[in-house]
């Protein structure tokens, strides 16, 4: 199963117009599509990112999508207008998930995300860790936690994702104290994160 996200970075000012611009397009992409893609909003991290999320079983099947939106001349068309809005480039990644703690039945309403680099050399003990600490977030928080991992555009990267209903969720974790089994996997990590890679970032889904 792959993740896909296309994040988007808006000019700064324009996120008020960018957002429901976003929502538009996201849902003639889909009734075009017949798919159910998502729109995320950040709200602590990277303010002005947001990005459409979808889940797909191939880079196959992601393909035949983007064909179907590209034959569509009006949506290619809204497309170019929204492109104004941006500030720079798109990013895509298809991101494989590797485990799932939890139920993950339908897209999020909140998301916590943290996302690092590690030594590939530590890659598989590093993918295992990373198993184990959503395992254990999931059991302290009750919150569905998802891994993920990127070959593009940085490789070697991995991403724990809370999958919450709400921020008053995600509060609800944090304002608890860190759990002793949460603590004693951070001290037994298989290796520190590649220098200036890890991310960390709060989203809601806002269509």
């Amino acid at each position: 199963m792959f993740m896909f996200n296309r994040h988007i970075q808006v000019k700064p000012g324009q996120s008020a117009e960018a957002v429901p611009e976003l929502i538009d397009l996201i849902a003639r992409a889909n009734s075009i599509t017949g798919r159910q893609a998502t729109v995320y909003t950040v709200v602590l991290g990277s303010i002005g990112r947001m990005w459409v999320a979808d889940m797909f079983s191939t880079h196959g099947e992601l393909m035949a999508m983007n064909a179907q939106l590209i034959g569509d001349a009006d949506f290619m068309a809204a497309q170019r207008s929204f492109a104004e809005r941006l500030d720079g480039p798109a990013g895509d990644f298809m991101a494989r998930v590797t485990h799932v703690a939890g139920s993950l039945r339908e897209p999020p309403g909140a998301v916590a995300v943290t996302t690092w680099q590690v030594d590939p050399r530590q890659w598989a003990a590093s993918l295992a860790w990373s198993h184990q600490m959503a395992d254990a977030q999931h059991a302290a928080s009750g919150i569905t936690q998802t891994i993920f991992n990127l070959a593009e555009p940085v490789p070697f990267t991995i991403g724990l994702c809370a999958n919450a209903g709400s921020l008053d969720d995600i509060d609800a974790a944090r304002s608890a104290p860190p759990d002793a089994s949460i603590l004693q996997l951070l001290e037994s990590a298989p290796g520190a994160p590649t220098t200036g890679s890890m991310e960390g970032l709060v989203a809601i889904r806002v269509a």
